[in-house]
C-alpha cells in the first residue's frame, strides 16, 4: 500500500495519504484540514536505504563514530 503526499488546492495543506488502490483519483482524496476533495498528488523523492539499517553515506547511524 503505497503512501502519497498530496497537497489541498482549497486551503493549501500538505498532508499524506495511504492509498489502498491505483485506481482511485485524486478527486477521491478528501483533505484532512478542510474536508473538501480538491487534493492534488505531489512528486517526491523515494526514500532510499540500505538493507543493513544504516546510511547511505557509509556514516553510523548510532552517532559514536566508530566501534568499541
Amino acid at each position: 500500500m503505497p503512501l502519497f503526499e498530496y497537497k489541498c488546492q482549497n486551503c493549501g495543506e500538505v498532508f499524506e495519504e495511504l492509498v489502498f488502490s491505483s485506481r482511485v483519483s485524486d478527486d477521491e482524496i478528501k483533505c484532512p484540514h478542510c474536508g473538501l476533495n480538491r487534493a492534488k498528488k505531489l512528486i517526491s523523492a523515494p526514500a532510499l536505504g540500505n538493507s543493513s539499517g544504516g546510511t547511505s553515506t557509509g556514516g553510523h547511524s548510532c552517532g559514536t563514530g566508530g566501534f568499541s
